[in-house]
Order: C-alpha cells, then sequence, then structure tokens
C-alpha cells in the first residue's frame, strides 16, 4: 500500500497522528542511541583515565627507583673516595713510621746498617717572608762504640740566576754566615734560617764537612740533595702538624 492510498483510507487527520507518532518515536529512539553512544563514550573516558592514572604511577615509581639509584651510587662514589684517602693516609703514615724505625735503628742498632757518619731527612722549609727558609737535618754516627764525634757543616746551594748558572755559600750576604757547629755522642738535629737572593732559583744543596773524633780525623763526608726533594719534604712535614 502506498502512501497516499494510506493517507487517504485514515484521513488527514489519523494520517498527521500517525506521522506525529512516528516522528516522536523516532526522536525517543535517536534519544535513546544517543545515551547508548554517549555512556559508552563515558566508559572508554574513564578507562582511559584510569590507564592515564596508572602509567602515572608508574611513571613515579620508576623515577623513585631512579633517584634512589642515582643517591647510592653517590654514595658508593662519596664512600670509594673516603676509602681511598683513608687508605692513602694509611699508607703515607705507615711509610713516615718506617723512615722514622730506620732512623732510630740506625741510631740505637747501628749494626743494621753499614758503619759510618750520615746527613739524614734534609727538609727545606719556605717562611712567611719572601725569600726565606729554613732547612733542617740530623747528623748521626752508627758506630757500636760510639765517641764524641765534631766538626762543622758547610752549607752550598746551587741553581741558576738570570739564566745562568749560580752559586750561593757560607758567608755570603743573608746566607748562613758560618760554618754550621757539631758535636755529638749519638745524634744532633739541626736547624738553620736562610735567605736567598732575589731571582735566584736552587736546584741542588751539597753539605760538606770533616768529622773528628776528640781531634783526630775521622773522615770527609759531603751529601747533595736536590732543592725541590727537600722542600717538598719540608712541605709534607708542615701539612702534618
Amino acid at each position: 500500500m502506498t502512501t497516499d492510498k494510506l493517507k487517504q483510507l485514515l484521513g488527514d487527520y489519523k494520517w498527521s497522528l500517525l506521522v506525529a507518532a512516528l516522528l516522536l518515536i523516532m526522536i525517543a529512539f535517536g534519544y535513546k542511541l544517543a545515551r547508548i553512544v554517549d555512556e559508552g563514550d563515558s566508559l572508554k573516558v574513564a578507562a582511559q583515565d584510569k590507564t592515564i592514572a596508572l602509567l602515572v604511577s608508574e611513571n613515579n615509581q620508576y623515577v623513585t627507583q631512579v633517584n634512589q639509584l642515582e643517591v647510592a651510587l653517590q654514595l658508593t662514589e662519596l664512600q670509594k673516595k673516603s676509602i681511598a684517602e683513608q687508605l692513602n693516609n694509611v699508607q703515607t703514615e705507615q711509610a713516615e713510621l718506617q723512615q722514622q724505625l730506620a732512623f732510630y735503628q740506625r741510631i740505637m742498632a747501628p749494626e743494621t746498617t753499614q758503619d759510618g757518619f750520615i746527613i739524614e731527612g734534609v727538609e727545606v722549609v719556605s717562611l712567611p717572608e719572601p725569600n726565606q727558609f729554613q732547612m733542617r737535618f740530623v747528623v748521626l754516627q752508627q758506630r757500636q762504640n760510639k765517641a764524641v764525634v765534631k766538626g762543622k757543616l758547610a752549607v752550598t746551594l746551587v741553581g741558576e740566576r738570570e739564566g745562568k748558572e749560580y752559586t750561593v755559600t757560607i758567608g755570603e750576604p743573608e746566607f748562613i754566615q758560618q760554618e754550621i757547629e757539631y758535636r755529638f755522642k749519638y745524634f744532633q738535629a739541626i736547624n738553620t734560617s736562610f735567605t736567598l737572593p732575589d731571582g735566584f732559583q736552587p736546584t741542588s744543596i751539597t753539605l760538606e764537612t770533616t768529622v773528628y773524633q776528640y781531634n783526630a780525623k775521622r773522615g770527609d763526608l759531603a751529601k747533595t740533595v736536590k732543592w725541590e726533594d727537600a722542600l717538598n719534604s719540608g712541605s709534607m712535614l708542615e701539612d702534618t702538624q
């Protein structure tokens, strides 16, 4: 049956009611369908929000773990550095103790070393005043039957000044004015201060002496050390005090 025949059969009034009923049904169906679609979208959005929340939470956990690992790594590095410094300090202290032990062995147990008269531990310390230094060392003898020995030490510095070789010896202005006298039975510590000429850069220190036992000559002795080694030894000693 065609629409025109149906319209003639029902009449205008009933036809209008039928069309209105059909429109209402379509509107209701469309509204219901829209609600269903909207609910589906809401569920999708909720699921996505939940997923995002989970991912953010996991990401925060990973960031926390990374930060904790970085802190642990830094603490490990600090601990490693501290252990290395402690080990270095222990090794330095052990070396110093060994040097001290060897020194006292030479004094108290000369049979452990060769017989003779020696100059030990030459050190140079820079003083606060410009070009001023202090030199210290120990003279000792190593014979079992120790008797008083005496003598005088001459000090000579060799280096450069204005590009030329230059030597400073006992008696020069502002340097050590006279030979260093010593007299001892076992050992004697010697300290002396001096001033270097302007522009003079020492490279070596030479100590020379003639050793006497009573009035009899026991022999001659000369010891040369590098200025840099003596200055570094003095600086290390100052740091440990």
